[in-house]
């Protein structure tokens, strides 16, 4: 009896990097992008002798649209709307997005801005001296990134399973307890919210210096054997292991911003945009770097201190959606 759930979820995530490689809106994208992750994560199971739009309706985040698409896959066996998306942005130019640091964002940039419909045509215009540096999204270290990408033919893959990357997060763990400075380390996003399926790895860490973040890529590059830098700086370290396929971004916060930042970075957006609401109804200011008003910094150096200043009740991680 087959199962739609994941099916649907496919074809979510592909509708929304078509439409974000078109330029379409955030919010567009978001609808569906959340609309897969709840389909996946949070309801049961779609079966075809249960399947109606009335059904679909009652699900979080499925919209009227979402759910006439739902129905309309499991009697014809596909969506025009995604049909119509990919006639627009031919086959090869999706692929594209199977090489590290190319989203749909940068895809998009590249097809219609450049004219590059395929990673044929993307290796032959850089190594043609092709400059990417004038497009928008692409600095010196971006494009760098993609070339080694092209040469090692390395690719990517957009979701992992939580006990995969459950063993290369202990790993890492291990790397950072090693280096001198590092007070405080903890993992975010959706890794930390336990979901099943994990996009990147997230992990914020407090440190005494700028030399500990220098002293943790020589430790990465001796531990993960195939690595493609996507960017570092004074506060950020970003990269790609292979073959798992896995990018991690490694961020230092200040300490006392490291419960908002963490706050911050585990999401979900749903939740974030909640807290900032509740934030503003109690005259507040909140982001990543903690809690203000009127200027002036009131908590954030855990979230238990910006849950109680707000006067709400603590959620876990995983109960954050």
């Amino acid at each position: 009896m087959k199962n739609y759930n994941k099916t649907f979820y496919k074809l979510f995530n592909e509708i929304a990097d078509l439409m974000s490689i078109k330029g379409e809106g955030f919010f567009k994208t978001r609808a569906y992008r959340e609309g897969a992750r709840v389909l996946v994560e949070e309801a049961d199971k779609i079966r075809k002798e249960n399947a109606s739009v009335e059904e679909f309706l009652k699900i979080n985040r499925i919209g009227k649209a979402l759910a006439n698409k739902m129905m309309e896959y499991i009697e014809t066996g596909e969506m025009k709307h995604l049909e119509e998306l990919r006639l627009e942005v031919p086959k090869s130019v999706r692929n594209l997005m199977k090489i590290p640091g190319l989203g749909p964002g940068r895809v998009g940039k590249l097809y219609f801005e450049v004219g590059i419909d395929s990673k044929v045509m993307l290796k032959k215009y850089l190594k043609n001296g092709g400059d990417l540096t004038g497009v928008s999204g692409f600095g010196k270290k971006v494009t760098q990134s993609i070339i080694e990408a092209i040469e090692s033919g390395q690719q990517k893959k957009k979701r992992h399973k939580q006990e995969d990357v459950k063993k290369i997060a202990i790993k890492l763990r291990g790397i950072l307890k090693k280096i001198k400075g590092i007070k405080k380390i903890e993992f975010a996003g959706s890794y930390r919210r336990g979901n099943k399926y994990v996009g990147d790895l997230d992990i914020l860490l407090v440190s005494v210096g700028r030399a500990d973040l220098q002293s943790l890529k020589k430790q990465i590059n001796k531990t993960f054997t195939k690595i493609t830098m996507l960017g570092s700086g004074d506060t950020k370290l970003s990269f790609m292991i292979f073959p798992e396929n896995l990018q991690i971004d490694i961020r230092i916060v200040g300490e006392t911003s490291f419960g908002s930042a963490l706050l911050y970075f585990t999401g979900s957006k749903n939740h974030n945009i909640k807290m900032r609401n509740t934030a503003i109804k109690k005259g507040y200011l909140l982001n990543e770097y903690g809690l203000f008003k009127d200027g002036e910094y009131i908590a954030g150096a855990t979230e238990k201190d910006v849950f109680r200043k707000l006067g709400m009740k603590y959620v876990e991680p995983q109960s954050r959606r």
